[in-house]
């Protein structure tokens, strides 16, 4: 995985970057500000300046990455197909692993994203983030599933002489088949931080590519 802070813009970015690597090193429930304090480069005492306690960074943290995120959505940074989007999000999500360098996420932060979420079920700040990161994410899918449709759709045509371009009577919605991977997405991520087996991982990648080669000749991108 790629780091994200290894080239800090300000104090806030360096705070966050130690936070970032405490966290993947130690787990949530391990994690002080002491600790973060070692990862910083800086006095221990500018992290207890700008951060009331720990879970205030956090959110800081997680704020940070999302926005990082969006920001790549936006300016395209994404070399990808639209399907090569979403089998890439899927593999992230569900087999780390399988993922090359910069791609694929650390399997600790894997581990440390399914514990910051656990504390959304108790605190507010932490639910306010990830309602908000799964309509980033949310979005992110509905619009990769919208252009793999189309290219579905517009490459059946290509085959077909004379063929029609609408839509079938039974049409899927975009919105339905992103959020249908986004609840499998969150499921992996749960299944892999918390157990030991990997066997599943290859089938769920098999069963998730098998669901969209039914599915996108199904659904409708404009709707």
């Amino acid at each position: 995985m790629k780091d994200p802070f290894a080239e800090p813009a300000d104090t806030r970015q360096a705070i966050l970057g130690a936070a970032f690597r405490a966290l993947c090193e130690h787990g949530y429930a391990d994690l002080t500000i002491s600790r973060i304090g070692e990862e910083f480069d800086k006095s221990p005492s500018l992290v207890y300046h700008h951060y009331d306690g720990k879970d205030e960074l956090l959110v800081d943290l997680l704020e940070f990455l999302l926005d990082g995120f969006e920001a790549s959505v936006s300016e395209g940074a994404f070399d990808m197909t639209p399907r090569e989007r979403l089998d890439s999000y899927l593999a992230a999500t569900t087999d780390p692993d399988s993922l090359p360098g910069e791609y694929g996420p650390d399997e600790r932060f894997v581990t440390a994203i399914v514990e910051l979420r656990a504390q959304a079920a108790t605190d507010d700040a932490y639910r306010d983030h990830f309602d908000r990161s799964d309509r980033v994410f949310g979005s992110f899918l509905e619009r990769a599933v919208r252009e793999a449709a189309a290219e579905e759709r517009d490459g059946s045509v290509e085959t077909q002489n004379d063929a029609e371009t609408s839509a079938p009577d039974d049409a899927v919605s975009p919105v339905e088949v992103a959020s249908t991977l986004q609840t499998l997405a969150t499921g992996g991520m749960l299944r892999w931080a918390t157990t030991t087996d990997r066997e599943w991982t290859g089938h769920t990648r098999r069963g998730v590519r098998r669901y969209l080669e039914m599915v996108l000749p199904t659904v409708d991108p404009d709707a």
